[in-house]
């Protein structure tokens, strides 16, 4: 199986918002990269409602050195169409980033994708 040329932010963006934004429920999802910054896997890891999803730390980390992964993006969307993120999160992604650094992996973003739009974590300062 042909993994997927993710060259470009640009080809990120189309490449999540063609898996994730106009999913009826939200899915939460980690690229894990290694070294180079190279896709090791994409993988679902919470499966939720039409308006809420949780991912656990403790198993994104684990999986984080079962791969190897030295950096990870993560992404969930939103099915009601506004990017925008909750309280909630912001709190998971704040979880996230804290064990993330106990381990020297690298958060490179989280993005939210909706059908209106997609929002960086980073890009809006809150990471």
């Amino acid at each position: 199986m042909q993994r997927p040329i993710l060259s470009s932010d640009q080809s990120v963006l189309d490449y999540l918002r063609g898996h994730m934004a106009y999913d009826p429920i939200e899915r939460f999802r980690v690229l894990f990269l290694n070294a180079g910054n190279e896709l090791v896997a994409d993988e679902v890891m919470g499966v939720g409602t039409v308006s809420a999803v949780q991912a656990w730390p403790r198993e994104i980390l684990k999986r984080c050195l079962d791969l190897e992964a030295t950096a990870i993006l993560l992404v969930h969307n939103h099915p009601s169409g506004c990017p925008a993120p909750s309280r909630a999160d912001r709190d998971l992604t704040d979880k996230i980033a804290h064990a993330a650094r106990c381990f020297n992996i690298v958060l490179h973003d989280h993005l939210v994708v909706a059908r209106n739009g997609t929002i960086s974590f980073r890009g809006a300062g809150y990471l």
